[in-house]
This record gives structure tokens, sequence and C-alpha cells, in this order.
């Protein structure tokens, strides 16, 4: 099946935030609320492709790559921490750079969702609303890929060799990511084969694998989850296989004080990928 026609690309723009060049894209009318959004590990802003104009009417919104990924700066990781505590400091530093003064809406899928919590904690006097979409940070096991690529002594020199081949990404997305693979669009393949064929995309991907989605980490951090005091909603799709809805949906919905959880049929790990309308109206009704 032919990928799905998608709407315009915003342009991407480069801020220097903190100590770091970050790419983002930006839509909406200036009046609207104001909201950034996160992506997951090995994504980009390029998730939200299919709703940028649907979000454009929600919000002036923010899309940015997380520093580590998309067009976004990729320092050594041995000199940065690419856990949860550097990236909600990195959001802030973007946040201030782009000049969010008040409250804003804050959405975030997978990975991107333990940098938004860590940020909401920190700083709840910055946050409106929290939306997390799949959001990472349940003790989950992983693929058996992630696994193998987690295994001290051979992951790192494994991951090196073989990731970022279309094989793994391809079974990666078409397995585990998507319950319906005939979203499946080569050209985001393409794109994240461009970023991990370079040695800084792939360290950066890597560090972030131990540092932040592996089950060890999510161990401490789902604790986490329980400090949250501003207003949150969870968006879920009812078949994601990585964070499954009953284990990791539910678990954070409970940990929130006040939390609402919005369940998108029909949709694995990405839907805004995957069900578009759906989870439009599934962000509409956690922003009312």
């Amino acid at each position: 099946m032919s990928p799905p026609v998608l709407p315009e690309q915003p342009p991407k723009r480069f801020i220097t935030a903190g100590r770091h060049r970050v790419c983002y894209v930006e839509g909406g009318r200036p009046e609207l609320p104001k909201a950034i959004l996160l992506h997951g590990w090995i994504a980009s802003h390029a998730l939200y492709r299919r709703v940028w104009a649907e979000l454009g009417e929600l919000f002036h919104f923010y899309a940015l790559d997380l520093v580590g990924f998309g067009d976004s700066d990729k320092p050594d990781p041995a000199t940065v921490a690419y856990d949860a505590p550097f990236y909600a400091e990195e959001l802030l530093a973007f946040a201030d750079a782009v000049g969010l003064k008040d409250p804003f809406h804050l959405v975030a899928q997978s990975m991107g969702g333990m940098a938004a919590t860590e940020l909401a904690v920190r700083h709840p006097e910055r946050i409106k609303r929290l939306v997390l979409i799949d959001s990472a940070g349940i003790e989950v096991p992983p693929p058996l890929i992630g696994m193998v690529l987690q295994a001290p002594l051979i992951g790192k020199p494994l991951f090196m060799a073989l990731g970022g081949t279309r094989k793994t990404l391809d079974d990666f997305l078409k397995k585990d990511v998507y319950a319906e693979p005939s979203v499946y669009d080569p050209t985001v393949v393409d794109d994240m084969q461009r970023i991990l064929g370079e040695r800084a995309g792939k360290e950066a991907a890597y560090a972030t694998l131990t540092r932040m989605v592996s089950p060890k980490v999510y161990k401490t951090f789902s604790a986490r989850f329980a400090d949250v005091r501003v207003p949150t909603a969870l968006i879920w799709g009812e078949r994601d296989k990585l964070f499954p809805l009953e284990r990791c949906g539910k678990t954070i919905a409970a940990r929130i004080a006040g939390a609402r959880l919005h369940v998108v049929k029909g949709s694995g790990h990405e839907p805004p990928v995957e069900q578009p309308g759906g989870f439009i109206a599934a962000l509409k009704e956690a922003i009312a």
C-alpha cells in the first residue's frame, strides 16, 4: 500500500536553547494557546506529520527535535547526561528561547513523556496542561532486540553495527510500533537512517536507549508520575504493544492525581500517525 498523502510540512527553524542548537517547526496563529510538542526515541518532530493543520487550529505550537535526535545538536554522551533531568532543563531552555513566558501546554509521546513529566514536576508553574501520549516510564520488558542491545558488553557494539539498518528499523516500526503496518512511510525511515548514519546520531540514540528507555530506568522513574501536580491527560493507543494500555496507560493515569485517560481505538504506539482523526478528537477532549 502507498504511504498516506501528508499535509504540508512546516519549515524547519533553528534556535540556540541553553548550550545546544535545536531544530523545530512552528505553526498555528499567535493568539492561540501555546504548546510544545515532543516525540519519542529515534523519532523527530515528524511524529506529528499527519496532523499539522489540525494542531494549528488548536495551538500556536512548537514541535521540536529533542537534543540527540532529528536535526538538533547531538552532543557527545560523555559530556551530557541524556537522562530525564537533562531533557527537562533543555525543554525549559527551549521555552525561554522562543519566548514562552506564560504557562503552556506540553504534549509529549513515548520517551518525550518522561522528559515532559520531569519538567512538570520541577517547574509546575510553567505548565498549563500536561498531555502524555503512550508515555514511557513504567517498567515493561522491551522487544527482544531491545533486550539484546541493552545487554552489558555486547549491546553497544551490536547497536553501533546494526542500529539504523533498513531491516532493523522496518522490523521495529512494522512489528513493534504500528498496530496497522499500512501507515508505514519509507520516507520517514529514510530520514531515520540519515540521522543514525552519522556516528553522533548513533551515539546519542544508544545513550538514550540505556539512560532513558530501559527497564532499569523505568523502575526508578515510575514513582515520578505521582509527583505531578499540574492538570494532566493521557492519550493512549488501544493496541500499543510497546507500552500496553492496561499495564502502562492505566498505571500512569492512576498515579497522577486527577489525570484523565483517553483511548484511541485501533492505534498502536503512535496515535498521531496511525489514527490522526482519533488522536485529534482525544487531544481536543484532553485540553477542554
